[in-house]
């Protein structure tokens, strides 16, 4: 692109069967930091959603809440697969937008790796419901900003917990 805005006419709205999107985020916090913040209720409502449950096992339930203008919309999901520190996978049984239609599947998947003293973590969000382009694009830059704020969040985080176990740190000066 060339920097101008792009002509909306030429963009084709033809619906696709499914929708994915990929995003990978490199986050300077330990494994352990960024994994607490997606299975914590308080630490999810830090970056994702305004109130959260969780019930952290396979097939337990998520539960978030989003504050809206008028009216607030609450998603719910079931946890079909969770290995500590690695991955968590949700199939959302109602992503706040009504329940899921028969047959649709919408899936929120992390993966959760170690690179170079560094998390990467890698979202897959797959929705089976029929989307349009234009809708993939507004999920997707949605995205962009929501695991911003979680990479902002965890680096925060990891920030506070090396001050508090650093040597010399505040707390260890006023034990002293």
């Amino acid at each position: 692109m060339t920097g101008s805005q792009p002509d909306i006419r030429k963009r084709t709205a033809k619906p696709t069967a499914s929708s994915k999107i990929v995003k990978k985020v490199w986050i300077k916090a330990s494994k352990e930091v960024v994994y607490s913040a997606l299975i914590e209720p308080k630490e999810l409502v830090q970056w994702f959603c305004d109130r959260a449950s969780l019930n952290p096992c396979e097939g337990g339930e998520f539960v978030a809440s989003w504050r809206g203008q008028k009216t607030g919309q609450k998603g719910r999901a079931i946890i079909k697969q969770l290995i500590p520190g690695s991955a968590l996978d949700l199939l959302w049984t109602d992503d706040g937008s009504g329940v899921q239609e028969k047959g649709a599947s919408h899936t929120l998947s992390y993966e959760i790796q170690s690179k170079a003293e560094m998390t990467v973590l890698i979202m897959t969000d797959k929705d089976d419901s029929i989307s349009d382009e234009e809708t993939v694009e507004f999920l997707d830059k949605g995205w962009n900003s929501v695991l911003l704020d979680l990479k902002d969040y965890c680096e925060r985080k990891e920030r506070t917990l090396k001050l508090k176990n650093h040597p010399g740190s505040q707390s260890e000066i006023d034990s002293e």
